[in-house]
């Protein structure tokens, strides 16, 4: 990276201002000399005595013809709607029966769409609904105090904890010692030693082996099934035996130093047990909910969350899975993996991950866990799900050879961006919001804004402008293989609120980004969200994540179709049942309940209170301690 620097101030004494990412965009002398006559054809005449000359038929500087954003063949997804409703309609959970009935012809440019019952709209056979969303990030016990610290511009970034061992003891800021770590701080989860174990069904004992990791994940995949509606055995509507429990499992992870405690136990003559197995992870998963679809622990460094959803996404296509659980983890349990990150330069020296701002010098580790249930659209649908976002495209790609193993290629980041668009029939234009990879490192963040612009300027998208990206590494840190679980987490409640929140850091900015000349421009203020073009279509967004080894991910989501218009009906009295394993649990159920309904009201979406008391119901496993709560009103409840 130094010696690319140098060779770039080498030639800005011919050819004024240059991008630093400039060599590693040319990998070779060829591709430097192509891009300099390119872009400096004046210049280059003049240094080696020949004249420009303009190819026949061709005017210098002329571009192919854009393509207008919106207007593929493939498009934008008309909003769906479940039709008129009925005079006795049924909870919004529940499910409905598919017409049968042959679908007619679809014109031209609608290949492989299916219309709606009654012509209300179109779907997107390809898209993937998310149904359910749950996680866990640095100060956040819930999607819900992340949205309260993303609003108010918090920075959850601390010291190590205490409990986890004395940072201070191994602190030094003297970056050339190997015995100690220039590097204190990170974006901690609370009580990561505590499991429910018996609900789990696993001993006391054994759960003491399992990685917190696998645990973690077990619990968001047991709150994302709540937030969807649905027991496992509700999950997967169908009736055919072989199909029935088709849920697959896929999880990012990609650090396993649980095990390191292990084998320092067994060096005190302790012999103990430590599983750190990836496997494990979405295998423990599978077989406590007895899900038999595929079950794949996914290492692809910081972009294994965002490439699991990608696997999660192609295993609903191809049918391999009726529904998905998809998400990433990420626990810091072993101060070792602040000295590979010291010792490597990978760690910012002040604790703040400045994405696209000046002064970085390296990221800020993070801890995370986020799970989705994710289901064909048009199931969705068909069975009444509430829709978190939809996602319309995804696409995952390596880097190739770069200057460097852990260099990365701004062609391949941008060519991956195009697949996504183009797996989602959309283009550059389309999209009106970015969440970056944004590590927040002097390098790092130049070659993303690149490989973007590059990206965009094939759709005709070029100069400057103001489309919104952010990093909510800034906010939480990087929560590595987690990265896309709570990127993914911010944009849905970004959706859901219409607003953007800011990004944090990035003032001043990264001086080897001009955003005057680019089509970004960081978030770094609360703003209302809306469609770029002022027209009435769903917010969309596209999310990236890189690894460290080259292996990046990217999709594209877009804010849910409206609902079917719902009939308010008169009072009602309904008995809402909550269960739970022991009655502290069941008064946490109770206050969770509390909460979500007031956050709720808040935000003018109040739910049915039939819908409440339908998927308590049916939507939640029957536990040893229950309660069931009459009311007629919301109020009351």
């Amino acid at each position: 990276s130094l010696l690319a620097i140098r060779v770039v101030e080498l030639l800005e004494k011919d050819f004024g201002r240059l991008s630093k990412t400039l060599l590693f965009e040319c990998r070779s002398v060829a591709e430097l000399t192509e891009h300099l006559l390119e872009e400096f054809p004046e210049r280059c005449a003049e240094l080696t005595g020949t004249t420009t000359e303009t190819t026949p038929g061709t005017t210098p500087g002329a571009t192919p013809e854009a393509v207008t954003p919106g207007t593929g063949a493939a498009g934008a997804a008309v909003a769906v709607s479940a039709g008129p409703p009925q005079a006795e309609e049924p909870p919004a959970s529940s499910t409905a029966p598919l017409d049968t009935t042959p679908a007619p012809a679809l014109p031209a440019g609608a290949a492989g769409r299916a219309e709606l019952p009654g012509g209300s709209g179109d779907i997107d056979p390809r898209a993937v609904a998310i149904i359910g969303v749950a996680g866990r990030f640095p100060q956040a016990e819930g999607l819900d105090e992340l949205w309260a610290n993303l609003l108010a511009g918090r920075d959850s970034i601390t010291e190590v904890p205490r409990e986890r061992w004395d940072a201070e003891a191994l602190y030094d800021p003297d970056r050339s010692r190997v015995d100690r770590t220039y590097t204190k701080w990170g974006g901690f989860l609370q009580g990561v030693e505590n499991f429910d174990a018996p609900l789990f069904s696993i001993s006391p004992r054994e759960a003491g082996t399992v990685d917190p990791q696998a645990r973690l994940f077990l619990e968001a995949c047991w709150a994302a099934l709540d937030d969807a509606g649905y027991t496992p055995d509700t999950l997967v509507s169908t009736a055919d035996p072989v199909h029935r429990k088709d849920v697959g499992v896929f999880v990012g992870a990609m650090y396993g130093e649980y095990q390191l405690h292990e084998a320092e136990e067994r060096l005190r003559g302790n012999p103990v047990l430590a599983n750190s197995a990836y496997w494990s992870i979405a295998n423990r998963v599978s077989y406590f909910f007895d899900f038999q679809g595929p079950s794949t622990a996914v290492d692809t460094a910081c972009s294994s969350a965002l490439t699991a959803i990608h696997l999660a996404v192609e295993s609903l296509r191809a049918g391999s899975s009726k529904v998905a659980l998809a998400g990433g983890v990420n626990v810091l349990i072993h101060p070792n993996k602040y000295f590979m990150l010291g010792q490597g330069r990978f760690a910012a020296g002040d604790g703040r991950c400045r994405s696209f701002g000046a002064g970085g010098d390296g990221y800020v580790p993070g801890e995370g866990v986020g799970a989705f249930v994710l289901k064909p659209l048009a199931d969705a649908v068909r069975d009444g799900d509430h829709i978190h976002a939809v996602i319309r495209g995804t696409a995952a790609n390596h880097g190739g050879r770069t200057n460097g193993y852990t260099v990365p290629n701004p062609r391949a980041q941008a060519d991956l961006v195009t697949k996504a668009l183009r797996d989602a029939g959309l283009t550059a234009g389309d999209l009106d919001y970015v969440e970056a990879h944004g590590t927040g490192t002097a390098l790092g963040d130049p070659i993303e804004i690149r490989g973007l612009v590059s990206a965009f300027a094939r759709d005709g998208v070029k100069g400057a402008g103001d489309l919104p990206i952010g990093s909510v590494k800034s906010n939480v840190g990087h929560l590595e293989s987690a990265a896309g679980a709570v990127a993914l987490a911010k944009v849905l409640l970004q959706m859901r609120h219409r607003t953007l929140v800011p990004s944090l850091h990035a003032t001043p900015a990264n001086p080897e980004i001009d955003f005057g000349r680019i089509p970004f421009t960081v978030q770094q203020s609360t703003a209302p969200w809306h469609t770029r073009d002022g027209a009435a279509r769903p917010l969309r967004a596209g999310i990236s994540s890189f690894g460290a080894g080259g292996a990046n991910a990217h999709i594209v989501v877009e804010s849910p179709p409206p609902s079917a218009p719902r009939t308010p009906g008169g009072p009602q009295q309904v008995v809402v049942f909550l269960s739970a394993r022991t009655d502290q649990a069941l008064a946490d159920t109770a206050r969770r309940l509390h909460s979500h309904l007031t956050a709720a009201r808040a935000r003018g979406q109040e739910p049915r209170l039939a819908d409440i008391a339908h998927t308590f119901a049916v939507g939640r496993p029957a536990l040893e301690r229950r309660a069931a709560l009459a009311a007629d009103s919301l109020d009351a409840l």
